[in-house]
This record gives structure tokens, sequence and C-alpha cells, in this order.
């Protein structure tokens, strides 16, 4: 029997926004039994789901309190955590894919029996270690995040075989077959004004501000959320002048999933209730600001509208007009305006690359010729990064493509060098160890200068980021494996940067 895991041991929406790798997955390897390790707490939200074969689950708590012990002594053995694999008594697996940044996830697939292993590994020594270019580029994201365009979804999928798909898709959640409430009449539009931090809020006065005017204009909102959401759906209430029904903390997540299925639209903090409507096909308006950006976690579909106000800034810098208008675009399909600094993105689930997934639109703006340059690292990275042939660009027509191709020319120089010294280890000449060091010496000078050019050029920044995370965290046991890295990777940098100047120059 072949046998492959995937660790799991993310929040809701983590797991929710997993589910279409797990769907690729079951369709590329029929013949593959599939195990998810998972939260406890999540058990619900997919029950029926058949991408998986076998769900083993781990109490949250247990999850938060190993995480932090191990953490703090990364190189000790952790009886508890030990008891956990014993425990869960797991079959050897063919493949093992940890989509968990958590210590006790890093720690459980380094020592779980698998023939390959990709995401991240804790090892005995206490070295963290991360297998596979998709599970580096997310690592390194928070170094160009503003550059990237790959939802968390595709980032997940990239573990798997990729490909494009269809519009109606979405992710997998269960949904109730009753409610424990009757449901109100009308033109349902639901609020999820709660979120895990207070800065990722929405101020609760405008979403009754929100709430009043929807209803004067003929809908009927109610307030969900999460048991955790109470306190601020009651803020919420408390800024109200006529009462709505309020169901927050009233559902467990399958009932939340049939509640808004029944909606008209979900207007929502990026939180999990909007990875759930996304689920069950309720179109949604995305309320991003803080420290949330819109392309990595935007929900996963076609046609869902996000507003992002400037990252690191307030949440209470998006206008209740700028909602307004895009809610009311949402519902009928008109222009959207906005009074401030936000920028509106809608989702496009139709990304022609060999990787597919979600394409953003920009409907407020026009992007500058530098922003157009970055949409086409989304292209190339899913070109190369899923194995498939680079494109050759022209002469350069632009400063970003002239800069880009300069860093591809010295990725490629880097390449060479890190050949050269590949040589020099099966030469038995006598100054192979002297060249070796120089080569090595013209590498890290190479490397050092290029962070140098994407921290001061960051229209270039992505691939070399990227580039810089593979080195540092892919694990290498001799010097022949650490020059074969760097021969592959900066050749898939270079690549990455010259098939984006072509994408550019044909767009």
């Amino acid at each position: 029997m072949r046998r492959t895991l995937f660790i799991q041991l993310e929040r809701l929406g983590d797991l929710i926004q997993t589910t279409p790798l797990l769907e690729d997955f079951r369709q590329s390897h029929p013949d593959h039994e599939i195990h998810l390790l998972m939260l406890e707490e999540n058990r619900a939200a997919i029950a029926d789901f058949q991408g998986v074969d076998h769900c083993h689950f781990l109490p949250q708590k247990w999850v938060g309190k190993l995480n932090r012990q191990i953490d703090q002594q990364r190189d000790q053995e952790h009886l508890p955590a030990l008891t956990i694999i014993n425990e869960l008594g797991l079959p050897p697996f063919e493949r093992l894919i940890n989509l968990t940044h958590g210590a006790l996830g890093c720690w459980l697939a380094e020592r779980l029996s698998a023939t390959g292993k990709e995401g991240g590994l804790l090892t005995v020594e206490g070295n963290w270690f991360w297998q596979g270019a998709w599970h580096a580029y997310l690592l390194a994201m928070p170094d160009f995040r503003q550059h990237n365009r790959f939802n968390l979804v595709d980032l997940y999928r990239g573990a798997g075989p990729g490909g494009p798909v269809d519009s109606c898709r979405r992710p997998y959640v269960y949904q109730a077959k009753s409610l424990p409430f009757a449901v109100p009449q009308g033109k349902l539009i639901a609020l999820n004004p709660g979120a895990s931090r207070d800065h990722r809020r929405w101020p609760a006065d405008r979403f009754a501000k929100l709430a009043e005017q929807l209803a004067a204009q003929g809908f009927t909102p109610l307030l969900v959320g999460a048991p955790s959401d109470v306190a601020t759906s009651n803020e919420v209430a408390s800024h109200l002048d006529t009462v709505i029904t309020d169901v927050c903390g009233k559902t467990s997540v399958p009932e939340m999933a049939a509640l808004l299925a029944r909606c008209e639209l979900l207007i929502s903090n990026d939180t999990g209730a909007i990875h759930i409507a996304s689920a069950v096909g309720t179109r949604c308006v995305g309320l991003y600001g803080a420290s949330a950006w819109f392309s990595e976690t935007a929900p996963w579909g076609n046609g869902h509208l996000i507003i992002q106000s400037p990252l690191g800034s307030s949440m209470g810098s998006i206008s209740l007009e700028s909602v307004l208008a895009t809610v009311t675009a949402a519902l009928g399909e008109v222009e959207i305006t906005t009074t401030g600094t936000e920028s509106v993105w809608r989702t496009h689930l139709d990304a022609d690359d060999p990787l597919g997934g979600i394409r953003y639109e920009l409907l407020t703006a026009t992007l500058s010729e530098e922003q157009q340059f970055i949409q086409h690292f989304r292209g190339a990275f899913g070109r190369i990064l899923m194995g498939k042939n680079a494109l050759s660009a022209e002469h350069p027509q632009c400063p970003s493509e002239a800069d880009a191709l300069a860093a591809s020319q010295a990725l490629m120089g880097m390449t060479a060098l890190a050949q050269q010294a590949l040589a020099q280890i099966q030469s038995e000449a006598p100054t192979a160890k002297e060249h070796i060091e120089a080569l090595g010496k013209g590498l890290e000078t190479g490397l050092e200068a290029l962070i140098e050019t994407a921290e001061r050029l960051p229209h270039v920044a992505p691939p070399i980021y990227w580039l810089q995370w593979v080195l540092r965290t892919t694990p290498v046991s001799t010097l022949a494996e650490l020059l074969a890295l760097r021969v592959k990777e900066c050749q898939r940098a270079a690549l990455i940067l010259e098939t984006t100047v072509h994408l550019h120059q044909q767009a």
C-alpha cells in the first residue's frame, strides 16, 4: 500500500485552504492512501470529505503547549511528543508533506517514517530545515509581501500536481443539514466583525452603520462569528439604533457553513469565516489591512472582492463609503469608487500558468509600469517551479526589464562559479582546494551583492529572496551536495527573472 501523510496543525482557515491540494493529490495519485494529521477541534469541518482516507487528530491545547516547549529547547527529545508518536501509531509513508510551520509539526515530520519529505523538519540537533521550492517561497514571502500574487491555497497546491482549475471550483467545508435557530426572511447579508487580533478588525461602529445602511436598502443584515467573537459582536450591537439578528457564537463550523450558504454576501475581516463562505459558494467582500495582505489569504474562488488598506495602516483607514460602494458593486456589478487610500481587487480563478489558481484584478486604479512588471512574477514562478521550460527575453524595453536581466545574468555567473567548484571536487589537481575556496568566496560575494540589489530594487527581489531561503534552509550533508544545490537554484532564480521579462514583453 502506497501512503502519503499531510500534516496540517494550523487553524480552521488554514485547514479549509488545504482542501484543494488534497483534492488535487487524490486525483493525481489514485493509488495512494491519503492520511491527514490535524487539530481535533477542526474535525467537524471536513466530515464526509473525499480527499482523505484517514484523519488523525491532536487537541489544540497539546499542540500549542508543545509548540512552545519544543521551540524553547529544539535539541531535546520531549517525552510528551514522543508519546504522541506512539499513540498515533502511524504506518510508514511513501511521502510526507508538512504544511505546518509550528515546532511540533516540524518535530513530528522529522521523526515519522517516510521515504520522501517536504516542508518543515526540526532535526534531533535542533536545526530547522525546509524541503520543497514552494515551501521555501512561503518562507521568503514576508520579504516581498507586496510583490506576491500567490494565494496561500495555490502555494499549498504547489506540493501537488498543480494546473489550471475550473472557475466554479472552491475549497471544502462540511455543511450542517439543519440550524439550531430560525433564519430570518429576506435577502441575507452576513457581517463578521471578529478577527484573531484587535488590530485586524474594522471598527465596530462602522459595522453598525453598514448594517443600518443595508437594512435601509431592503437587505437583512445579520451578525455572525465564532464564540471568541461574541464581545466584538456585542460592541457592534451597542452602536445600532435598531435590533438586527445576532447569531455570533451560536453556530458550529458546519452550521456556520449552512447559514452562510443561504446568504447573498459575507462582509468580513480576514478570518476563518471568509474561507467558510468561499467554500460554500457565497461571495465575499473582504476587509484587509494592518498585517493582513489580500493576495496571501483572500477567499479562494471566483468573483470575491477585497478592500485592501495600505499594509501596516489602521483598519480604520477603510472608509464606510468605500465598503458600501464595494458591497453595491458585489451585489449589482456596478463600477467601484473608493474615498481613501484603499484599493479594491477582484479574484478570478483562471490563472493560466502551470500552477493555476487565483489571479487578482485591480479595480480602483491603474497599475504603474513597475507594478505591471511585478504582476508577471506569478506566471514566471509558476512556470519554473512546476518544471516547465523557461521563456527567453528580448532586449530590455524599460528599466524594470533591464534590472531583472542584469540580476539574471549575475545569477547565471554564480551558477557557473558553482559548476566550476563542483568540477574541482572531482579533480585530483594539487591546487583544487585553493580553487574551491576562491570560488566559494566568489559565490558568497555574489549572493551578498544580489541581496543588496533586492533591497535597493524591490521589483527584482522575489526570486533573489526565494533563492536566499532555499540555500539557507535546504538540508545538505556534503560540499558536493551544497554546490549542486547552488547550481540548480541559482539557475532557477535566473530563469524566473528572464521569464518574468518575457511575460512582461508579451503582455
